[in-house]
């Protein structure tokens, strides 16, 4: 095995990622939990009263649930900049895409109903959760509102999943069949999929007609994909808060006493990806309440949080460049990229009325500028005097930062806005009392400051990562010798901090492309797709020397063709000192559809070439294709010795639409693995297959775990997509397969978003690309091989064969290299293959003699695996359970896999249900203190 695929404990820092929820919890109380509502919702002075009252709803109800430990003391609504609310306060560091709660346009997927994306981890918070301006405005049909929101605040805050199915989803099926054992023999019913602690009560439904439900014509004996089961009223059950949160008795997260007892053997997500664990187990387990953190409170008499009302029309976000001009910069040739960057910045980036401010920092601050509102003469001003500092003296950072957050010209000890961090040293700070880094964290934190840090080469100090996670930030790594694209991807990461603007109005990257030095060849292709072609910009920047500022003397030709291949531009640039050596052409008219293609040549030499096209929405009616990419931790901390289990994450959506079947490759740029042999950048496909780090199929986010370590440094991350004519938009379902007036669960989405009835639509060709930004590692990496393959999490059946399918898994988590072997069992009850029992139970291994087609032998992660099983080597009178590991070279063993179950007699099972008939003439079903059964389907065989 190679060695940058193998992983032992070590430190590691998140630079950038989707941050996951910051309200804190002290003394039985979050505070600083945030509802943004986005800009593409249109102001309705409603929608505020609304998110208040449903927020006290849910207050009220977490104090319940929470055993009287938790509830909202305070919760801050966030607007976006196309909101007018003159009682709106300043927005300190909060944003909309770091906020818990979202408000949102419909995802097609889901409707109305509320979701929250999370990962397959058990007990890892989720990233947001997306609620609709119609839910706001009127979701009582999905229940009470603040239960549902505790249900999706369970999956946010502290890692948990739902226990019930989905009609038609393999993986978490509506219904299964519950097996008995008696004198006489097995017997089974057809019995709905939710964990309760008491008789269950209600109706079995065909969502597409309102009839009565179908048999599956698979003959698996269960109803078909369309029946699904409504819970009354009149049922009883106390728990579990995450199957049936919309029942009025139902107040409880099942636990292990025998009131509130958890079912861990059901078919549903909670099971599947915490091992069986009840949800107030994990939740127990969570900083929140751990160690004794926030026990009972029941003095706590009025729950209703207090709301802050933050951002609208008019509010601006404030910025500080924090730079380092220490000698070292000049040395290294660090020093005239960073100020050209920084120049560009402020002359192409920053939003006019922005405010500026500039400090240097080396042995002593060197004030630079105060607070400017950015102008076209403000930023020729203000790039003269970054253009005429010159280096000096040692790398005090924190004296750069103290005077940013302190001087009276510039932030002036207000809270709020951003500083803009950028240095190549470590902390060297000659000044007698200087504080630390790490005395700065807690100034900026209460100050509310967020911290970008762009740490420019190897030798950035590695604590000013923990700088910019602690207080909310984002930080980047630019690379010697690098392009101008690593710059331009921090700064462009910087100013997303300032207000939000419509989807119609967001500009995206199409492409990007850095050539090396002198290349001789200058052509590159992008395209336009149907959903964008608006304000198209065709940037050319040119690195001419990174010692000294060095003007260009010959020209660039500039040549860029239509789809027709009629050239549109068609010109000479020479670069200089006065344009920062950027070529900038804005196109008038909306661009055609189509592949573009773009020609440059010159004698020149020069240090590097880097080429961008944006473009915004074609149409303010059609949503552009958009995506986003960021580093997932799990349940990672901080500093925290670890096994290293990262994952790349990309989600691309067409509006709130998810875009399937896009092609999504991670660049990831590495470390040398030894002193002098640069690596060139892993490129790792990422998947929507609901295998290995991803949790659901289907659902526009696109994922991969990430293993291939090269050593000691810094890793950064971005994500190119594209799409084609297979590539399909999930436009939703059909018909409504939530039926939310009778229903108070979502219907969406368990493994799956495809379903019979969903609509799709073709994208065409189109490409995008985004930043990830970057991790840390912070000790050495060694070549011993901790690392297992990924559990499987989709192994399933079907009664044609039959056969037993599932993703293969990768010698690590879900690499490409295949595992050194697979290990499947099977046994007469579930019991016998879970724990460690599936070493020692009483169960038999699934070899080669049991199966007619397909082979063991482990192929490419991410492969399908598909095994045809002989039906002569079973008995037809009993039903099997089966599960699998799989193994690498180093002896490294997966967790156990889901478990199903076969039945083996295909469609002659006799199946029973304890039913009676109420007037509506629906099936009544009762008695569900159930056997477990592992199964996401069932799997009969033809005698």
């Amino acid at each position: 095995m190679l060695l940058w695929s193998r992983t032992i404990p070590s430190c590691f820092i998140l630079l950038f990622g989707y941050t996951q929820s910051k309200a804190v919890l002290e003394n039985n109380g979050y505070t600083d939990f945030v509802v943004a509502i986005s800009p593409d919702v249109s102001q309705d002075q409603d929608t505020i009263s609304n998110i208040q009252i449903m927020m006290r709803e849910m207050s009220r109800e977490l104090y319940i649930a929470t055993r009287k430990r938790a509830y909202l003391r305070t919760v801050k609504i966030l607007l976006p900049k196309t909101w007018n609310y003159p009682e709106a306060q300043p927005i300190e560091n909060e944003s909309y895409d770091l906020a818990e709660f979202r408000i949102d346009n419909q995802n097609a997927a889901y409707g109305d109903s509320p979701y929250t994306v999370q990962t397959t981890e058990c007990g890892v918070p989720g990233t947001y959760t997306h609620l609709t301006p119609g839910y706001v405005k009127d979701g009582s049909v999905w229940g009470n509102k603040g239960k549902t929101l505790v249900h999706e605040f369970a999956k946010l805050r502290w890692g948990v999943f739902e226990e019930h199915g989905y009609p038609g989803d393999k993986k978490f099926p509506m219904f299964y069949l519950k097996t008995e054992w008696s004198m006489s023999g097995q017997k089974t019913s057809v019995t709905p999929n939710f964990c309760v602690n008491s008789e269950l009560r209600g109706y079995e439904q065909d969502v597409t007609d309102g009839g009565a439900c179908r048999a599956d014509s698979s003959g698996s004996g269960l109803p078909d994909g369309n029946c699904i089961f409504y819970a009354t009223q009149d049922s009883k059950p106390t728990s579990s808060y995450m199957a049936l949160p919309y029942l009025t008795t139902n107040i409880n997260f099942c636990d292990d006493t025998e009131a509130l007892l958890h079912e861990p053997n059901l078919p549903n997500k909670q099971n599947l990806y915490c091992s069986g664990r009840s949800t107030w187990a994990v939740i127990q387990d969570s900083e929140d309440f751990a160690n004794g953190n926030n026990p009972s409170n029941p003095t706590i008499t009025n729950t209703d949080p207090e709301f802050i009302i933050l951002g609208g029309e008019g509010h601006v976000t404030s910025y500080v460049l924090v730079m380092d001009v220490s000698k070292s910069m000049e040395e290294k040739n660090r020093f005239i990229p960073m100020k050209n960057a920084a120049k560009r910045w402020i002359t192409y980036d920053v939003e006019d009325n922005t405010p500026v401010g500039i400090i240097f920092f080396g042995d002593n601050a060197i004030y630079g500028s105060d607070m400017t509102a950015i102008s076209e003469t403000s930023r020729t001003t203000l790039t003269k005097i970054i253009d005429d500092v010159p280096a000096q003296g040692r790398t005090c950072i924190t004296i750069g930062l103290f005077e940013a957050m302190y001087n009276k010209g510039l932030l002036n000890n207000s809270t709020g806005n951003v500083l803009i961090l950028l240095t190549d040293g470590a902390q060297n700070c000659p000044i007698s009392g200087a504080p630390s880094i790490s005395d700065m964290i807690p100034r900026l934190v209460q100050n509310k400051i967020r911290v970008i840090t762009i740490a420019i080469g190897d030798d950035a100090d590695p604590e000013i990562e923990d700088l910019a996670e602690k207080t909310g930030g984002k930080s980047y790594f630019v690379e010697d010798n690098s392009g101008p694209g690593d710059f331009n991807d921090a700064f462009s990461g910087s100013t997303t901090n300032q207000p939000g603007d419509t989807l119609g109005n967001t500009e995206m990257t199409i492409y990007q492309h850095d050539w090396p030095a002198n290349s001789t060849e200058l052509k590159g292709v992008f395209e336009i797709d149907n959903t964008i072609g608006k304000d198209l910009k065709f940037q050319l920047e040119i690195v001419k020397s990174r010692s000294a500022s060095g003007n260009c003397r010959e020209p660039f030709l500039i040549k860029v063709y239509n789809p027709d291949l009629q050239v549109i531009i068609d010109q000479k640039f020479t670069c200089t000192t006065d344009n920062f050596g950027i070529y900038l052409y804005q196109f008038k008219d909306t661009a055609v559809a189509g592949k573009w293609q773009y020609w440059l040549t010159t004698k020149e030499t020069y240090d590097s070439v880097s080429v961008k096209i944006t473009s915004k929405s074609r149409d303010d009616n059609v949503d552009p294709i958009q995506t986003r990419c960021w580093i997932n931790t799990g349940s990672q901390s901080l500093d925290s010795e670890v096994d290293l289990k990262l994952s790349a994450m990309a989600e691309v959506k067409q509006g709130n639409m998810p875009v399937l079947g896009a092609k999504v490759i991670a660049y990831i740029e590495r470390p040398e693995e030894t002193a002098g042999v640069p690596q060139p950048p892993l490129e790792l496909e990422l998947m929507d297959n609901g295998a290995g780090a991803d949790s659901i199929q289907n659902d526009g986010i696109y994922t991969r775990y990430f293993t291939h370590y090269t050593g000691k440094g810094r890793y950064s991350v971005k994500c190119q997509v594209e799409g084609n004519d297979d590539t399909q938009i999930n436009e939703g379902f059909i018909v409504d397969r939530a039926l939310p007036e009778k229903t108070g669960t979502p219907m969406c989405c368990g493994s799956n978003t495809i379903l019979p009835t969903t609509r799709l639509s073709n994208t065409g060709n189109f490409t995008r690309q985004s930043s990830g930004g970057s991790f840390q590692i912070k000790s050495s990496i060694t070549g011993e091989d901790r690392t297992p393959p990924a559990r499987v999490l989709d192994l399933q059946g079907s009664c044609s064969g039959p056969d037993l399918t599932f993703t293969a898994p990768g010698d690590d988590l879900d690499s490409n290299e295949p595992a050194k072997s697979y290990t499947i069992k099977f046994a007469l009850t579930a019991g016998n293959l879970t724990g460690n029992l599936f070493e020692s139970g009483n169960n038999t291994v699934l070899d080669s003699s049991y199966i007619s087609s397909g082979v063991l032998n482990p192929v490419n992660g991410g492969s399908q695996v598909k095994l045809t099983l002989k039906r002569e080597k079973f008995d037809l009178s009993n039903l099997y359970f089966f599960a699998m590991k799989a193994t690498d070279e180093a002896g490294n063993e997966s967790p156990g896999s889901n478990i199903v179950s076969t039945v083996l007699t295909c469609a002659n099972t006799t199946t029973t249900t304890t039913t009676t008939t109420p007037s509506s003439g629906h099936t009544l079903i009762n008695g569900f203190n159930l056997l477990p059964v592992l199964s996401s389907f069932v799997l009969y065989f033809h005698k």
